[in-house]
């Protein structure tokens, strides 16, 4: 019978270039969202205002001056749609989010992320991105689609040059808002093996923010501590950008600090709690 070789061979594969490597774990991680039906049916529900106001920037292009001010296609619609959206946003942060590094460490599976030409930076990025991806469904895309309809709708030029500011903001407020929601689930999701405990923990941090901030406001009789609630920093700085009337009383760069502590916080958790197990570097 043949004998074969069993020495060393040659690999002759395709190399890949090294920074795209973490799309490999979004990828996945995307795929295993999407195929669960309870989570599609939630990117369904999310598309509602989409449509809604969809239907508004024609009524008002048609109606014109007619309809009241809230339905005018200006920068307080645009903040007042990404600013609605962040109930979604918070619904699937919980749902995509809480398990996506709690359940490799409750499995054990960072080792074998490691033992492939992965690093540090390829997992967090592959992680992230799966947030991203799909937080930007309900705000991005949806907040530059409705620009781009108000635009061809209008088919004025003048409209886009009295308007075309309204990208910047649109664009910075959803990243705000996707960067602060993704970055803060991943870091609870890195501080436990349960995707329940670190659901429930995110969900904590809004509600109790919240609930902190009123009680405080009601004892010390102030309104200057709205930079205690997750929520209201959100919703401070989406009007700061857009530059619409300010509801809050604590000033803009309180709420932009707090927002960046608690991102860059997030961050460092991450990368401390995956350094902790890594073993190709």
């Amino acid at each position: 019978m043949p004998i074969y070789d069993l020495g060393y061979r040659h690999w002759a594969g395709r190399w890949t270039s090294h920074p795209y490597r973490w799309w490999a774990i979004t990828r996945q991680g995307i795929g295993l969202l999407v195929h669960r039906k309870l989570f599609v049916a939630l990117m369904i529900l999310s598309t509602i205002p989409f449509v809604v106001r969809s239907v508004m920037i024609y009524f008002t292009i048609v109606a014109g001056a007619a309809l009241p001010a809230f339905m005018q296609v200006g920068a307080s619609f645009f903040e007042a749609f990404l600013r609605q959206q962040t109930f979604f946003v918070f619904a699937i942060s919980i749902y995509a989010g809480a398990g996506l590094i709690s359940n490799d460490l409750k499995a054990n599976a960072l080792q074998i992320y490691f033992s492939k030409p992965i690093t540090r930076r390829d997992y967090f990025l592959g992680k992230l991105g799966v947030l991203l991806f799909f937080l930007s469904l309900p705000t991005l895309i949806p907040a530059l689609l409705l620009f781009l309809l108000a635009i061809l709708f209008k088919a004025d030029a003048q409209y886009l040059a009295d308007n075309f500011w309204l990208v910047a903001p649109i664009v910075g407020y959803s990243l705000v808002i996707m960067f602060t929601y993704g970055l803060i689930v991943l870091g609870l999701s890195a501080m436990t093996r349960s995707a329940r405990f670190a659901g429930i923990s995110f969900a904590a941090i809004f509600f109790f923010s919240g609930i902190l901030q009123a009680i405080l406001g009601l004892i010390f009789r102030t309104g200057n501590l709205d930079w205690i609630s997750l929520s209201r920093n959100l919703s401070h700085v989406g009007a700061w950008l857009f530059n619409v009337a300010e509801r809050y009383h604590s000033p803009v760069w309180l709420s932009a600090m707090v927002l960046a502590v608690l991102v860059g916080g997030s961050a460092w958790i991450v990368s401390r709690r995956v350094q902790a197990v890594e073993v190709v570097s």
